[in-house]
C-alpha cells in the first residue's frame, strides 16, 4: 500500500523536516520520505519504516540500508531487518566463494586445451556450471580437474561437442575411485543393528533425483514424486545389492527427466553395453586442415546397419535380464573384432533370445582377421554377405566338425575370399574327428 499524504506530513513534522541521513533541511533542499528498509527488501510502509530523506541522500541510497545511527528513533525492528538482510546477503556470498574458486579451477585447466589453427577454445555446454557444482559436492579435489581434462581433450574419438560429457564420465569414475580408496582407509566396520540400508539407499536415490530435476528443469510436480517413489519401493532386492547402480540411475534419470527408477537402470545399462561396444571398435583418426572439420576425420567405424542391430540386441538381452557385465564382456570382444554379434559368454538360451550362433560368429572373426591381415582392407557388405550364405550352405550339406570350419575360415580369408566350401576339407583322420565337437546346428 502506497504511503498517505497524511502520513508523509506526520513523518516531515517527526523529522522537523530535516534529512536523517545529512541534516540538511528545507527550503534549502527538497525532501522526501524514505524507507529505511527498501520495499524491495521486505520494507513497510508502516511508520516505523519511513524517515525523512533529501532528493541527493534518496537517489543515492537506491536499495541501500542506513546506518542505525542516523536514525536512532525509527523502529529496532526496522533496523535489526535492515542488518540482517546485509548480513545475509554477505553470508550468501561467502558460501559462493568456495563455488566460484572451484569453478574458475576447473576453467583454468579446461582453457588450456583448443583446436584448429586458429586455436579456437573448446566450448562447454550451458549448465556446465551445475555440473561442476556436483563434482565439488561429491568430492573431486581441484588439482585432479588437470588430469581428468587431459584424458577429455586427448581422446580424438569424442567429438567436439561431446568433450565435457566425456571428461564428466571420467569425473565419475574419479569418484568412484576417491571413494574406494577412502574405504579402505577407515576399513570395514560393521553396520549398525538399527540401519535400514534398503531405506537409507532408497532415501539417498530419491534426494539425489529431486535435487538433479531441480537443477536441470523445474521442481518435479506431486504427480513425478509420487511416481519415482513408487518406482523406488518396487525394486527388487537384487537390485539393491549394487546401491551405486541405484544412486548411478537416479542422476540418470534427471537428465532425461524419468520419473522411473527402473526404466532408468535399464538406459543406463543400455548405454553402458553400448558404449562398451562402439568405444573397443578399432578405428582410426585422420587429422584434417579444414575448418568444417577442426577434429579431423575418424573412418573406420561399425555402419548403421550394424548400429542398430548391435542395439536390438542389446534390448533383447536386457529383456531376458542378463547380467549386465557379462553383456558388457560380449560387447567389448565383439567390438574388438569388428563384429555387430554378442556372443562371448552367453548361453544357448540367452543367445535365442537374439538369433546369435557362437561357432558362426567365431568363424567370422577369424575369416576378418585372416582377410585385413595382408594390406587392412576390411571385407565389404556384399562379401560379408557371401561369407554367412556360404555358412548356411555348409550347415544345409550336413554333418561338419568346427575345427574344420574355423580353419576353412581362415584360409578364406587370407585368400579374401567369401566361400568357405573352397577350403572346408572334406576329410579328417579318425583320431581328430573323434576328439574335435560335431556341428551341423545353427
Amino acid at each position: 500500500m502506497a504511503v498517505s499524504k497524511r502520513l508523509r506530513y506526520e513523518i516531515l513534522r517527526r523529522d522537523s523536516n530535516t534529512c536523517r541521513y545529512c541534516g540538511a533541511s528545507a527550503p534549502d533542499v527538497q525532501l522526501r520520505v524514505d524507507h529505511v528498509t527498501p520495499v524491495a527488501l521486505g520494507g513497510t510502509d508502516t511508520p516505523d519504516n519511513l524517515v525523512t530523506s533529501c532528493e541527493p541522500c534518496n537517489s543515492g541510497k537506491s536499495s541501500a540500508t542506513v546506518d542505525s545511527a542516523l536514525v536512532a528513533d525509527v523502529s529496532d525492528d526496522a533496523l535489526r531487518w535492515a542488518a540482517a538482510m546485509e548480513q545475509a546477503a554477505a553470508n550468501l556470498q561467502m558460501l559462493e566463494k568456495p563455488k566460484d574458486e572451484y569453478r574458475d579451477a576447473f576453467l583454468a585447466e579446461w582453457n588450456r586445451w583448443h583446436f584448429g589453427k586458429e586455436k579456437k577454445p573448446v566450448e562447454l555446454p550451458g549448465d556446465w556450471k551445475l555440473s561442476i557444482e556436483r563434482f565439488r559436492v561429491a568430492g573431486i579435489p581441484v588439482w585432479m580437474w588437470a588430469d581428468i581434462v587431459d584424458i577429455g581433450m586427448a581422446n580424438q574419438k569424442v567429438k567436439a561437442e561431446n568433450t565435457f560429457k566425456y571428461c564428466c564420465g571420467v569425473a565419475w569414475n574419479k569418484v568412484d575411485e576417491l571413494h574406494s580408496e577412502a574405504g579402505r582407509i577407515v576399513g570395514a566396520k560393521p553396520t549398525p543393528a538399527n540401519l535400514d540400508v534398503r531405506a537409507s539407499v532408497l532415501e539417498a536415490a530419491y534426494a539425489i533425483w529431486h535435487a538433479g530435476m531441480v537443477d536441470n528443469t523445474e521442481a518435479p510436480t506431486a504427480e513425478q514424486k509420487a511416481a519415482f517413489r513408487s518406482s523406488l519401493a518396487k525394486l527388487p532386492g537384487l537390485d539393491l545389492e549394487a546401491p551405486e547402480r541405484i544412486i548411478g540411475a537416479a542422476l540418470h534419470a534427471t537428465y532425461f527427466a524419468m520419473c522411473d527408477i527402473a526404466e532408468a537402470l535399464r538406459d543406463m545399462d543400455r548405454d553402458t553395453v553400448w558404449t562398451a561396444w562402439h568405444a573397443a571398435w578399432p578405428t582410426v583418426y585422420v587429422p584434417s586442415e579444414d575448418p568444417a572439420e577442426p577434429w579431423g576425420k575418424v573412418i573406420g567405424g561399425p555402419t548403421d546397419d550394424q548400429i542398430e542391430w548391435v542395439k536390438k540386441q542389446i534390448d533383447s538381452l536386457l529383456n531376458a535380464d542378463v547380467y549386465i557385465r557379462r553383456l558388457v564382456r560380449a560387447a567389448s570382444h565383439a567390438g574388438t573384432h569388428k563384429s555387430a554379434r554378442l556372443y562371448l559368454g552367453l548361453s544357448d538360451d540367452e543367445l535365442a533370445k537374439t538369433s546369435v550362433s557362437p561357432w558362426k560368429s567365431r568363424a567370422s572373426e577369424i575369416w576378418r582377421v585372416a582377410f585385413t591381415a595382408s594390406d587392412m582392407s576390411e571385407p565389404s557388405a556384399k562379401e560379408r554377405e557371401a561369407f554367412f550364405a556360404s555358412l548356411q550352405r555348409i550347415v544345409k550339406d550336413g554333418d561338419f566338425i568346427l575345427a574344420d570350419v574355423y580353419e576353412a575360415a581362415a584360409a578364406a580369408g587370407s585368400y579374401k575370399d567369401p566361400d568357405l566350401s573352397t577350403c572346408l576339407p572334406r576329410y579328417l583322420s579318425a583320431t581328430k574327428a573323434a576328439a574335435a565337437p560335431l556341428g551341423g546346428e545353427n
